[in-house]
């Protein structure tokens, strides 16, 4: 997510406004044309952080305008215009505790190292980041001392831009970095994942539920695989997930996910409460052309 100065600029003053703000104002204050203005305030308005209510724009009661205005009233004399803008929400949402070199924050951000470090130096700064350093790179880590609200605003804001892609009907399983996983009793537009994507690769289930992921894009098995992991809940979607696995064993020995080592413990004989036995899989594996 992107913000730009003015985008900052605008929700500062709706935040710290002692009176009701309007268009006008904001146009007059930013010194920038009517056009401009109502593009910014549409912005705010998508990503939860403004209303419009009649004339005026206020804060809106969400989860990450409500953090922002914590964050606000903490550093309001710090320059947040320039702290949030461009891709900096990127970069501060992967800074945590553990130091990490500008390369592995580079590849995680997508972000070319020349300005991940022009960022960095102005994190520095402020007191955003403290670096350390091991052999001859630097590393960066977020302090949560000085700026605890930071990071709570920009860890709700990527929650709540997640979780505004669930349908109203339909029920979250898991939410991720940039997408979720739900399960809904109505078709959906959306891509089929978990369970609902297992026919494609031979295992037709014949489910009432529909599992799927958004945004809507092509689908790994790898991705198909762990969504069904995530999804399994109950002892015949484990069921189900064993199967898939052994159907597709060759493809799926590199996942990790904490249910893999009772998956396999069971496939080794073992009894675990909660899981198949052997004599159930055994007693699925015809219908699949799955052979142990």
């Amino acid at each position: 997510m992107h913000f730009s100065q003015n985008d900052i600029r605008a929700l500062v003053l709706i935040t710290g406004s002692k009176q009701s703000i309007n268009p006008r104002t904001l146009q007059e204050e930013l010194r920038l044309r009517r056009e401009t203005v109502s593009r910014l305030i549409t912005h705010l308005v998508e990503i939860g952080l403004a209303e419009r209510r009649g004339r005026e724009v206020v804060l809106a009661g969400t989860p990450p305008a409500d953090a922002f205005k914590k964050l606000y009233f903490r550093h309001r004399a710090s320059p947040l215009h320039k702290i949030l803008s461009l891709k900096r929400v990127e970069l501060l949402a992967r800074l945590d505790r553990t130091p990490k070199n500008l390369e592995t924050l580079a590849i995680e951000t997508g972000i070319p190292i020349d300005t991940l470090y022009g960022y960095l130096k102005g994190f520095l700064w402020v007191g955003i980041v403290s670096r350390s350093r091991q052999g001859k790179a630097y590393h960066f880590s977020f302090n949560y001392i000085v700026w605890p609200e930071l990071k709570d605003f920009v860890t709700s804001l990527q929650e709540y831009r997640v979780l505004r892609l669930v349908p109203r009907e339909a029920l979250l399983i898991k939410s991720y970095e940039n997408s979720v996983l739900f399960k809904s009793l109505r078709p959906q537009d959306a891509t089929f994942s978990s369970f609902s994507a297992y026919e494609d690769y031979g295992i037709e289930l014949g489910l009432k539920d529909y599992y799927y992921t958004l945004p809507k894009k092509e689908l790994s098995i790898q991705e198909v695989f762990i969504h069904s992991l995530d999804s399994a809940w109950e002892f015949s979607q484990k069921l189900f997930c064993v199967l898939f696995y052994l159907k597709n064993r060759d493809k799926l020995e590199g996942i990790d996910h904490l249910m893999m080592k009772d998956l396999k413990s069971v496939l080794q004989g073992e009894r675990i409460k909660g899981y198949p036995t052997m004599e159930d899989i055994e007693d699925r594996t015809d219908l699949y052309d799955i052979k142990l």
